[in-house]
């Protein structure tokens, strides 16, 4: 029996991956709109300070600036909630219970999953919204967000990293 259940264990942890995908993506989403407001905060007090300088700042907001930004808090966005849906399962089990489970299959079949529901569909509607570079720095930012949290996470689970991406 026990044989049994070590062979198919990998389908409790793609059923706590799937238990996990939305709050994971709902606080992405909001870590995305709490890191626009410390920029916010951030652009504010340069701007402050700009304005009671006697000479001006040659600081402009810029293109760049924009495009940097729209990686950044992408990629922040998605890392935050792909970490919440894969690492959190995975800290849980192995801290508290003894329970050997098999991420693998959870991790690849993530991938698909986090690709159309969240990414796929994202980008196509950012296409109608911003130019070519935003759109790139967008798709770049999505795809090291996803991609970046699920390589750790499989590295973790294989035992091959610390919980802080330190290799053994």
């Amino acid at each position: 029996m026990k044989k049994i259940l070590n062979k198919f264990n990998f389908i409790l942890g793609i059923g706590l991956v799937l238990i996990m995908y939305f709050p994971g993506m709902l606080i992405g989403e909001l870590s995305i709109i709490l890191f626009k407001g410390i920029g916010s905060i951030f652009n504010f007090i340069i701007n402050f300070i700009n304005d009671i300088l006697p000479i001006k700042s040659p600081y402009i907001r810029g293109f760049t600036d924009i495009i940097l930004e729209a990686f950044v808090l992408t990629f922040l966005g998605r890392a935050v909630g792909v970490y919440i849906i894969i690492y959190l399962p995975i800290i849980i089990f192995r801290k508290f219970t003894k329970i050997k489970i098999n991420w693998t299959p959870a991790i690849i079949l993530l991938v698909p999953f986090i690709l159309w529901f969240g990414g796929i569909r994202q980008i196509e509607r950012y296409a109608e919204l911003f130019e070519g570079v935003k759109l790139v720095a967008i798709s770049l930012g999505f795809a090291l967000g996803t991609f970046v949290p699920l390589f750790y996470a499989y590295l973790y689970s294989k035992d091959k990293v610390d919980l802080y991406g330190d290799y053994k």
